[in-house]
């Protein structure tokens, strides 16, 4: 089955870093994207704001900061919350700084 996910944009909140009890690094924060795509001819515009978790890899987050804009390239999953609340979140294998 396929699950990859490309999305580019700006990082909106600081990056939260933690290290779990077994000792994997995890960084989360939260991409903004917003673009314009063509739907069947017409202009669309389309706007997200996808979390993002960064496990094990502290190379891929060197250097991103709130403001950063970036490309995430990875596969998404389902979490929920601690309120019940489920969402989408892109777990990062790849991360380009943009300039």
């Amino acid at each position: 089955m396929s699950n990859r996910l490309e999305l580019s944009g700006t990082i909106l909140k600081t990056p939260i870093r933690k290290v779990s009890p077994n000792g994997i690094s995890h960084c989360q924060f939260y991409l903004e994207h917003v673009s314009e795509q063509i739907e069947v001819r017409f202009k669309r515009q389309a706007w997200c704001i996808m979390p993002v978790v960064v496990a094990g890899q502290n190379e891929l987050v060197h250097g991103i900061k709130k403001g950063s804009k970036i490309t995430v390239v990875g596969f998404i999953s389902a979490h929920t919350k601690r309120n019940n609340i489920t969402q989408l979140v892109l777990h990062a294998s790849e991360i380009k700084l943009i300039d």
